[in-house]
């Protein structure tokens, strides 16, 4: 059974949605119904119910999804075994980061895996959550490095450790000279966030409304950088990770606890569910965990 149309089946299964499924998988909605056509032609049955508001799975459909699922997962473990074992003395590591995790720690965990395997090569992609979970259920990458507690489904995740989230002031700001802030100061304050895109913008404007914490946001950004920047350019206040805090230590911003709450992030190894995990891999993760849990 062709792995391409299985993929397209369980992609189209899991969103509900030919439109939504064929964006996530770069096809047009045509492509994608004419593969799952095939499928269900092969097969001699329907595989789903179309209505206005999507698909939804008949009982074919149902039947075929667990397998089709421990059939792609076989694939992809296979395809591992074989090039580990066809690979020469050097080897080849894939890894995938967050944007708010990559600059803070692979710098010096990729310093601890050279010591451990130096002829090592390390291809690195920094991208969204939601691309590196599917890059990493495709087999294009070995591991993810990311946080919770955004929902890596059909992935297994490895707590390495956490990191807490401070508010971001400029230094001038009162509550930089109290050394801590109250949600009563965050309320209607002019903020400055990272784009919901990334999962640390979800996570903090889920905090914020439910808190009933309304600021006004007067710029999204893309990167922490940039954040960090216009906060201390008096434009804004912002939640941030402590790590993030720590690197960028500058005389114009101050970073400060939240009253009376507790917010950080679970940082996490992400790894195809049932896959065997490589030496390199493995090594690779847990020179993550000793940064980690080094700030």
């Amino acid at each position: 059974m062709d792995s391409i149309l299985l993929r397209a089946f369980l992609e189209t299964a899991d969103a509900g949605s030919l439109s939504r499924a064929a964006s996530q998988l770069g096809l047009s909605q045509p492509s994608l119904t004419a593969q799952i056509q095939r499928l269900e032609k092969h097969l001699g049955t329907p595989l789903f119910a179309r209505h206005g508001r999507g698909v939804t799975l008949t009982d074919a459909g149902r039947a075929l999804y667990p397998r089709a699922r421990r059939l792609l997962d076989e694939l992809r473990a296979t395809e591992d075994a074989v090039r580990r074992e066809g690979a020469d003395g050097v080897g080849t590591l894939s890894v995938g980061a967050i944007p708010t995790i990559a600059p803070y720690v692979l710098p010096a965990a990729l310093r601890r895996l050279r010591l451990r395997h130096a002829t090592l090569r390390v291809d690195l992609r920094e991208d969204y959550s939601a691309v590196l979970a599917r890059l990493l259920l495709d087999g294009e990458l070995d591991v993810v490095i990311a946080a919770q507690p955004y929902a890596f489904e059909h992935l297994e995740t490895e707590v390495l450790g956490s990191d807490a989230l401070v508010v971001a002031v400029p230094a001038s700001h009162a509550a930089a000279r109290a050394g801590r802030i109250t949600l009563a100061q965050l309320r209607d304050t002019p903020a400055v966030t990272l784009d919901p895109a990334h999962c640390l913008g979800e996570q903090v404007a889920g905090f914020c409304s439910s808190h009933q914490v309304l600021p006004s946001v007067v710029c999204r950004s893309a990167q922490l950088a940039t954040v960090l920047e216009l906060v201390g350019a008096d434009v804004g206040l912002s939640i941030v990770p402590a790590m993030a805090a720590a690197r960028h230590n500058t005389p114009q911003c101050a970073y400060v606890p939240l009253v009376d709450h507790v917010l950080q992030r679970e940082i996490v190894a992400v790894w195809r569910r049932g896959a065997e995990q490589a030496v390199h891999a493995r090594a690779f993760v847990e020179c993550v965990r000793d940064v980690v849990r080094g700030w």
